[in-house]
């Protein structure tokens, strides 16, 4: 596993590196960086191993390289999404984090290759890793009488008619509405 590289930037084209160290280059997906050619610097890595391919993606610092890895752990998001999302519009991390934990969907949505459905289940998977931005922000126009469970479908997009059907179905197993929401996304049509 390469974790960090340390050397020369010997090529920039788009949204990659290239790297030398001791006489190697290493190509290295970065789509944020604050350097050009001929400079020396330091980079966190993340290796991505797949059937076949083997990926560097690179980040300026290690607050970058963790929600890197949060986001990958979410069903569906990649390491190209993950980076296509620290990229997209030069959000910076605490764009995104606030994204997460204000349920903003319509900022995910706008990533090319996110659809509703990925949009809330980085909300839904992530909003208790970011911790500290309390439950999801409900508008205050949506009717008290509602339970915090519809509220957060109808917050995360979805129709009445599809919210009621599901939540009906949930398994009384389910206590909190966190369990409850992520039950209820797995199996909204």
């Amino acid at each position: 596993m390469i974790s960090s590289l340390r050397g020369k930037v010997s090529r920039v084209w788009g949204n990659y590196v290239e790297i030398e160290v001791n006489g190697v280059g290493y190509m290295v997906w970065m789509g944020k960086k604050s350097f050009g050619e001929g400079d020396e610097v330091k980079i966190q890595t993340y290796m991505a191993v797949s059937e076949n391919d083997i990926n560097l993606y690179g980040f300026e610092n290690f607050e970058d390289l963790d929600l890197f890895k949060m986001l990958i752990t979410v069903s569906g998001v990649g390491p190209k999404t993950a980076a296509q999302i620290l990229t997209a519009s030069n959000a910076a991390t605490v764009d995104i984090i606030k994204a997460i934990g204000n349920a903003d969907v319509d900022f995910f949505k706008k990533i090319k290759g996110i659809g509703l459905k990925t949009a809330q289940r980085i909300i839904v998977d992530l909003k208790s890793k970011i911790g500290g931005l309390g439950e999801l922000n409900l508008k205050d126009s949506l009717p008290l009488l509602e339970d915090d469970l519809t509220l957060s479908l109808q917050q995360l997009g979805f129709e009445k008619k599809e919210i009621e059907k599901v939540v009906k179905l949930v398994p009384a197993e389910k206590r909190t509405t966190e369990d409850k929401l992520e039950w209820c996304l797995q199996n909204i049509k």
